[in-house]
């Protein structure tokens, strides 16, 4: 049983209103994919004007007429991830790729220099390269390459920061597969 209200709060408005969701409860016959949004029902909308958080969800169709059911459970639906969503969670971005976000972003920051960005053969294909001729400083690039190593803050590990980088028309986001990063200023 939960007491805590922070918790509520959150099971219950963890999901923003319109978001797909698979229903699962006890009514046999509604189980399939709907729509959510708060439980507006007298004893729901009587708790938020005491300012008590919302609890429940009301079903709603895809295009947003109101579905059989009210006073639906956290617990018996489970949201419907998204195209992005499934992507960003399963995909580790190849070096390739986590390459050719690197010399788009290298490119961003430093227009009028140009720079050789090179993945690693055989047993190094996880490694970049990256070289360049005049222009900024190691320091200064270094500033645009670490992320794609590692992202420290307060509370964090050391692990890259998720990228996006489209090749090929498709959109490809996750955590880059980059083991490390030379950087050589002829």
């Amino acid at each position: 049983m939960i007491t805590n209200t922070a918790e509520v709060a959150y099971l219950a408005l963890r999901l923003p209103v319109g978001t797909r969701v698979v229903y699962h409860g006890t009514d046999a016959a509604s189980h399939g994919e709907w729509t959510v949004q708060p439980c507006a029902c007298r004893r729901c909308a009587g708790a938020a004007w005491l300012g008590r958080p919302a609890r429940r969800y009301e079903l709603y169709t895809a295009d947003g007429r109101p579905g059989p059911l009210v006073h639906v459970r956290h617990t018996s639906v489970t949201p419907v991830p998204g195209e992005e969503e499934l992507n960003e969670a399963n995909c580790a971005i190849p070096t390739k790729y986590a390459a050719v976000h690197l010399r788009k972003e290298l490119r961003r920051t430093f227009p009028s220099v140009k720079f050789t960005v090179r993945t690693g053969q055989g047993k190094h294909r996880q490694k970049i390269s990256v070289s360049w001729t005049g222009g900024p400083g190691r320091t200064q690039v270094s500033a645009v390459v670490a992320p794609l190593l590692a992202q420290f803050g307060p509370g964090s590990r050391r692990k890259p920061r998720r990228i996006s980088v489209t090749v090929a028309g498709r959109v490809h986001s996750g955590m880059p597969l980059v083991e490390a990063i030379t950087l050589d200023r002829n």
